[in-house]
């Protein structure tokens, strides 16, 4: 989990920032990027007598299909620069039991 200490200075409160980040920030995205696709084929599929909806639900595929592969090639640039400068950018999620 990510703490902050009691009196920080500038390097600890820019680590917390990170760690919120890519602990909670990130992963709501890719949530919210899989649920407008889900939606989408909901939309799709339930709507399909209806053109307009049909294609409103066709929309929110492809745009949460271009959410997602921008997220991931994203994550995949930061993984390239990190790996050539020698910065640990590993995110591995917490399992806690």
């Amino acid at each position: 989990m990510c703490t902050l200490a009691t009196n920080p200075n500038f390097g600890q409160l820019l680590t917390y920032i990170s760690c919120t980040i890519v602990k909670g920030v990130i992963p709501l995205i890719f949530i919210l990027a899989t649920a407008m696709f889900v939606w989408g084929v909901v939309q799709y599929v339930i709507n399909a007598d209806e053109e307009s909806k049909k294609s409103k639900g066709k929309q929110f595929m492809i745009w949460g299909i271009i959410a997602l592969t921008v997220m991931v090639s994203v994550w995949g640039l930061v993984k390239i620069v990190g790996d050539t400068f020698g910065i640990d950018s590993t995110f591995i999620p917490e399992v806690k039991p």
